[in-house]
């Protein structure tokens, strides 16, 4: 089939049409000419794959990575940076109409910092072949190894700890299928399971004027760049009040800072690994008007269904979102204002209409490129009580 391709949509797929039919195609730019051949038909789409390309589009470039394609880490490297932002806005403006029936009016503002080197913390996978070691990242849509010498999104640090661990004999990684790894101040790399003698068992990360201990096992944001500016976008010098919640508060990234600003503070997670972690960064900072709960969030808001006394909800979700349990829960609470961080736009428009069902409304908007050259986006969202 001859398509153009008229737009990257949120997948990170390229967007074009042929006699009628949508076709999606992984690797295209927009304004590429291309021929595809067809690889999988969906109920009102067709995937299709590159055959070749007729005439690039002006916004696609040569990627940096030698593995791009072949590992499943990015999406993107094969369009400009501009052009990447550009899509990524619209990511989220076409999800909030089309799935939040949201017709944001304003513009949707997207912060960014450099392309690469960025990642703090990392996930590899390991494969051991007799005396011989594989590390690197699964293909796209597989659990196949795609080995590495290095990753250009990670940072500097992370891609000598990638590299030390090549050296390593086979035995050291007997029984190890995976390997995650954390950066923190002055070059250390904390890593689990810990590889003695080159790795530590935590680390310290600063943001501004907080300082968060974790270990490789913990999950914190990826952008050693960017993190200030999700912290002052999503807490802000404005929020105050008696008593705020963290939902899915991980080890108090959000939670810490709030407590400046809130006579209590409440954070709740499920994992109870992160939350010795959230107890132990809030003791380090002398922070007592914080109480963190183990507990899923279902739990948490059924419990306390009609407390009444919460005046702001910070919630950080995972990819999937939040239910529409949870959004009445939150609903239930009565909060003045909702944050919403949300790593996916399409659960986030649905969640979204939601809370605008429950009597709120969205008041401010602005998207976060922590992740460059994929097609995730970071969107912090406020909504306030009508």
């Amino acid at each position: 089939m001859n398509v153009t391709v008229d737009k990257l949509i949120y997948g990170g797929y390229g967007l074009a049409r042929y006699r009628g039919e949508v076709v999606l195609v992984p690797f295209a730019a927009p304004g590429d000419r291309l021929v595809v051949q067809p690889i999988e038909r969906k109920k009102g789409f067709i995937v299709a794959r590159i055959e070749r390309i007729l005439e690039p589009s002006p916004v696609r470039r040569p990627p940096r990575c030698p593995h791009f394609q072949t590992c499943g880490g990015c999406q993107l490297q094969h369009v400009t940076a501009t052009a990447a932002r550009e899509a990524k806005s619209q990511f989220v403006r076409e999800s909030l109409v089309r799935l939040g029936g949201i017709d944001w009016p304003h513009e949707i503002a997207l912060i960014s910092g450099p392309e690469y080197e960025y990642r703090l913390r990392t996930q590899l996978k390991i494969a051991v072949h007799d005396d011989r070691v594989e590390i690197g990242y699964f293909k796209p849509a597989s659990h196949e190894l795609c080995p590495i010498d290095a990753c250009p999104l990670l940072s500097p640090t992370l891609n000598e700890a990638l590299s030390r661990l090549r050296r390593l004999p086979a035995r050291s990684f007997r029984g190890v299928k995976t390997i995650d790894l954390v950066e923190g101040a002055g070059g250390q790399v904390a890593t689990h399971p810990v590889m003695r003698p080159w790795s530590v068992r935590e680390v310290a990360v600063s943001v501004g004027e907080w300082t968060y201990h974790v270990d490789a096992r913990s999950f914190f944001q990826v952008n050693r760049f960017l993190l200030g500016e999700l912290l002052n976008f999503a807490v802000g010098s404005e929020t105050c009040g008696e008593v705020a919640v963290d939902l899915y508060c991980g080890v108090g990234f959000f939670s810490l800072p709030l407590a400046r600003s809130f006579d209590r503070v409440i954070g709740v997670e499920s994992d109870a690994h992160s939350v010795r972690w959230a107890r132990e960064n809030a003791r380090r900072h002398g922070l007592e008007n914080i109480e963190f709960v183990v507990s899923s969030v279902e739990g948490w808001l059924e419990r306390n269904r009609g407390a009444g006394s919460v005046g702001w909800v910070l919630v950080d979700p995972p990819r999937s979102g939040l239910s529409r349990r949870i959004v009445r829960g939150i609903v239930g609470l009565g909060p003045s204002a909702v944050t919403y961080i949300s790593c996916n736009p399409t659960t986030l428009a649905r969640d979204l209409k939601w809370f605008q069902q429950g009597g709120y409304r969205l008041s401010s908007l602005v998207a976060i490129d922590l992740f460059p050259q994929t097609f995730h986006i970071e969107t912090v969202a406020q909504l306030m009580r009508r």
